[in-house]
């Protein structure tokens, strides 16, 4: 009952002399992003209402205005300005990046950097009492925007953070120099190189917070506040010892070896620059909002930056295709079988808050074991259901095949189950090979496959595999429910390895060959490593398998169009043995202690890298995805290229097709038709290579 009580005081916002009906209807005012009235005590409360938009982004547009918003309330000054969002969900998700990808050079963003900073201190002088009022997702620059007022209220929803490190950048807006002076320094540069947002009342007990209250309370905090009656604590004791250089020093260098275990400064520079910029100028916050300029801009003109951004641009667009539809909201899964990957799919449907019938009981144990630690354990522990008799199958808007061993029994299983189904019930199968399945089937059309690039959990890319028969609706309905459980779904053709394995065979075949040569192994995942991959090619054979991936290296030989070589003898003597792994034990290293480590030549390094390059642009060119960019997108978000480069494709480019294209034609001469040229390469032009 006070939690129904609770969520109805929450929905109904406080905005001063705005009425809901009035943020319903266009906005009359002189400004398109901005909305400004006074109340009966002559307090300006300012919201932002980015037009057209669901959320607001702190664009150039906006800024633009808000500088004119500035104008008019020095002309006619307020007893106070109260600053909010009229967006039902959040206060401000950032920068657009949009306006960053714009950006052309190094010297044009500084000049816009400049303008920014010139404005919040704009927002900073106003000699009346400014409060910021935030609440759900406050992040980047709509954070930096409430640092500059000298009051920061909250929701209890409100999540507070500086993101911009995830797409290769520090934040620019003078939040480097404001949050450790409010705050504990240290706190301060963990929010900045980790980009996780505070939650409300973690961020009021670090000081960043003046107070949290529930929405029904927040007007007798604002007028407490607006009247002085509010306390404010802004004795950062924490910040002063941080204000000598040798501390800083000593400090950073502990922050510095953190950053480096998790990224490799030469690939992602952005956390050593806020740390050396912090390490230089912490103790003056003046000279560290100069310097914040010049260290964001260059940041900006990197190549990283613009290949991090394009990624996130990449994410949107399969959240945007994969959005659930709120009107065919999924509500049941029936699983059949116990493979992994469908135990870890059942316990991500629960959590999501799916009702889910488990008809396997060696699946139950497993998936109560995946929901430890969840933040709702009992109500997902209640969705699931032990259904041995499938009466599931009947209900449910999705039948999930995570059958493993003998394909006749699946086959079977099938096709007694799917008589049960409801007419618009999906058929997922967890397996790359639909045709020997869809033949059992009476209605072949609702069948898809699904494969995950890595963990189910959320967030996890999935390739969604269609076949020759499957209907666009399914595809749709299965796009919009891997959607509502949080995942990136790929489409992709229904082929052997679909788009992942296929793309990477090759690289991995190389790999063998090298070994087969004689080159060790440690060099040889070495150089992946030193290129920017998550994990070197053998490594990846290790977790494939070496039965499974010899398997699908001989159905990708058996292509007739340009297919990879034959399996290297090597690999199928070693599945003659049953060994399972290249590395007898996993955690194992790969050398003796204090031996050095071997290096792999650079031009045996570009073997495996151009295979690569070239498998990604056949299978663009056979159609076995949509575009290049979802290529690129499937390639990077999984993991299996680096992406700070862009992924295959847009590295591609930068470095010239037509340079790549002799190098293939070399490498084709000395080492067999295996690296000829496909046909889908284009020379590009000249001043496409160098700019990723």
């Amino acid at each position: 009952m006070m939690d129904a009580l609770n969520d109805l005081m929450q929905r109904e916002r406080c905005y001063g002399p705005f009425r809901q009906q009035d943020l319903e209807q266009p906005n009359e005012g002189p400004w398109q992003h901005w909305r400004l009235r006074r109340d009966d005590s002559e307090v300006a409360w300012l919201l932002f209402d980015q037009q057209g938009q669901s959320a607001n982004l702190l664009g150039s547009a906006a800024l633009r205005e808000l500088g004119d918003v500035l104008a008019s309330l020095r002309r006619e000054m307020p007893r106070a300005l109260v600053l909010r969002s009229a967006k039902a969900s959040s206060f401000c998700l950032g920068a657009d990046l949009h306006d960053f990808a714009a950006v052309d050079n190094e010297a044009d963003a500084v000049r816009q950097l400049v303008d920014a900073h010139l404005l919040a201190q704009q927002l900073i002088d106003l000699p009346c009492p400014t409060l910021a009022v935030v609440h759900g997702d406050t992040l980047g620059g709509g954070l930096e925007l409430a640092l500059c007022c000298d009051m920061r209220l909250a929701a209890p929803d409100a999540r507070l953070g500086l993101p911009e490190i995830l797409v290769g950048l520090h934040p620019g807006l003078g939040a480097t120099a404001r949050l450790p002076d409010l705050v504990d320094p240290l706190l301060a540069m963990r929010m900045m190189l980790s980009g996780k947002p505070l939650k409300a009342d973690a961020a009021a007990q670090a000081g960043l917070l003046d107070g949290v209250a529930a929405e029904h309370a927040l007007p007798k905090l604002i007028d407490d506040a607006v009247n002085g009656r509010l306390t404010l604590q802004r004795r950062n004791l924490r910040a002063r010892p941080y204000r000598l250089d040798w501390v800083r020093r000593l400090a950073a260098i502990g922050l510095q070896r953190r950053a480096d275990a998790l990224v490799d400064p030469a690939h992602y520079p952005a956390p050593s620059a806020l740390i050396d910029l912090w390490r230089r100028h912490g103790g003056k916050p003046d000279l560290m909002l100069h310097r914040e300029i010049y260290s964001f801009a260059r940041l900006l003109a990197s190549g990283t930056t613009g290949n991090l951004i394009h990624l996130f641009f990449l994410r949107q667009r399969l959240k945007a295709e994969a959005a659930p539809d709120p009107r065919r909201r999924a509500n049941h899964l029936h699983l059949l079988g116990n493979s992994p990957a469908g135990v870890e799919l059942a316990a991500l449907a629960a959590q999501r808050g799916l009702k889910v019938s488990i008809g396997d009981q060696q699946a139950m144990t497993p998936c109560i074991r995946q929901l430890a630690g969840s933040e709702d354990l009992q109500a997902a522990l209640d969705r699931l259901i032990f259904d041995p008799e499938h009466h599931g199958a009947a209900l449910a808007d999705a039948l999930i095949d995570a059958q493993t061993g003998d394909l006749e029994e699946r086959r079977a299983k099938l096709a007694r189950l799917e008589p049960q189904m409801r007419p618009q019930a999906l058929l997922l199968s967890l397996h790359d090979a639909l045709e020997p399945l869809r033949s059992a089937l009476g209605d072949a059309g609702r069948m898809l496959g699904v494969r995950f690039a890595g963990p189910v959990q959320r967030g996890a890319l999935a390739e969604l595999a269609s076949h020759s028969t499957g209907r666009t609706i399914s595809q749709q309905h299965a796009r919009q429910l891997l959607g509502q459980l949080g995942c990136l779904p790929v489409a992709v053709s229904s082929q052997p390895g679909l788009l992942l394995r296929r793309v990477l065979a090759p690289m991995l075949l190389e790999a063998l060959l090298l070994l087969e040569e004689g080159h060790e192994a440690s060099a040889i995942d070495q150089a992946a490593l030193d290129f920017g991959f998550d994990k070197g090619p053998l490594a990846l054979l290790d977790d494939w398998g070496l039965a499974d991936s010899l398997q699908l290296f001989e159905q990708l030989h058996s292509e007739r169009d340009t297919p990879p070589i034959e399996p290297p003898a090597l690999l199928r003597n070693w599945v003659e043995q049953g060994r399972e792994r290249i590395r007898p034990n996993p955690a194992g290293r790969w050398t003796l202690p204090g031996r050095k480590q071997p290096r792999l030549p650079a031009e045996e390094g570009d073997r495996m890298l151009l295979a690569l390059l070239n498998s990604a642009v056949r299978a663009c060119r056979q159609g076995i995805v949509a575009d290049d960019e979802m290529l690129d997108a499937a390639m990077t978000l999984s993991g299996h290229f680096p992406a700070f480069r862009g992924g295959p494709l847009r590295y591609a480019r930068s470095c010239g097709h037509a340079a790549l294209i002799i190098r293939l034609q070399d490498l084709s001469q000395s080492q067999g038709p295996r690296f000829a040229p496909d046909p889908g390469w284009t020379p590009a032009e000249d001043s496409e290579a160098g700019q990723g």
